[in-house]
């Protein structure tokens, strides 16, 4: 964590100022890592004894902010996510959880015990669709979201018609009576945050959901195929995958749609670290995370040409 620099002088007199905070000795520190949100973790002092927070600001992110928070106080209520201290359309401010992102806490084990990694994913995600979604909760629009971001002034014409071409080919039809349910959205391992608590020996326990900016109304296929797009897997994990996440849950998951999905999020996937490798430090970085994404839709061999020769 880095502290506070000159430029960010504005977003902490902003915390300061918020009702958790204002008339309080609080320390600031900018969060490094997120790819898309400012975040910060904020520190009171009150006699001998320290209370820190988790705040996130919502600029540039107002249209996400309402469906985020509304996922994240029913999913906090059952003690998935972190417990949510204020919110408003602005600010988010939550408990801190002291500890690595999953994805962290693992890479520091001596032994391989990726299984679980996955374990833990799906029992967060199992859990988050079996709530009761927050009511006029975003639909997911898969083909209305791949359009847009294929409209990204940044594409060729070329890329923009051949862009056009696959999604009308790969997007999966939607009916409205499928079942829908709470998803977060973006359920990959820098997402799951651990505590200082967690062990391999009891890997449900000490973990919560976090970032709910992606949460949509969409059936469980989804989530689990994002899972897979995201983490990298491929779909020769599918059948582990889906036996990973029926162990908590009775709710019959169909293969099928998975797969259909999946083309989709690597899509979607790329697509966004396609655009945001072009306003960001880490361009190197996500530049190589979208190729890496339309590998794995190559991989797929739904279409006779290579996406990854598009980009």
């Amino acid at each position: 964590m880095a502290l506070i620099n000159q430029k960010s002088n504005s977003s902490s007199e902003e915390i300061k100022a918020l009702p958790c905070f204002i008339h309080r000795d609080c320390k600031i520190g900018r969060l490094t890592g997120g790819e898309s949100h400012q975040c910060f973790k904020v520190t009171v002092n009150k006699n001998t004894t320290k209370q820190n927070f988790f705040v996130k600001s919502f600029n540039g992110h107002q249209q996400t902010a309402q469906a985020e928070i509304a996922s994240h106080l029913l999913v906090a209520e059952i003690g998935v996510a972190p417990a949510i201290i204020y919110h408003s359309a602005s600010w988010l401010v939550t408990d801190f959880i002291t500890g690595d992102s999953l994805s962290d806490f693992y890479k520091k084990q001596t032994v391989s015990v990726a299984n679980n990694k996955v374990t833990v994913a799906m029992y967060l995600m199992v859990k988050t669709h079996q709530l009761t979604p927050p009511e006029n909760h975003p639909v997911l629009a898969i083909e209305e979201l791949l359009n847009h971001q294929a409209s990204n002034s940044k594409l060729s014409q070329s890329q923009h018609v051949a862009l056009q071409k696959i999604i009308s080919e790969i997007t999966p039809p939607q009916a409205k009576h499928n079942h829908l349910v709470l998803c977060h959205g973006d359920v990959n391992y820098e997402n799951i945050r651990v505590s200082v608590l967690f062990t391999n020996e009891n890997p449900l326990k000490h973990a919560w959901l976090v970032d709910f900016e992606c949460s949509c109304l969409a059936e469980a296929e989804y989530d689990l195929a994002m899972f897979i797009a995201i983490n990298e897997f491929s779909v020769n994990d599918i059948d582990a995958l889906i036996q990973d996440y029926q162990q908590f849950t009775n709710a019959t998951i169909d293969k099928e749609k998975v797969c259909e999905y999946l083309a989709c999020c690597y899509l979607i996937n790329g697509l966004w670290y396609f655009e945001a490798g072009y306003q960001h430090k880490q361009a190197q970085k996500l530049m190589a995370k979208a190729h890496q994404q339309f590998v794995l839709f190559d991989q797929l061999g739904l279409l006779t040409e290579k996406i990854t020769l598009l980009f």
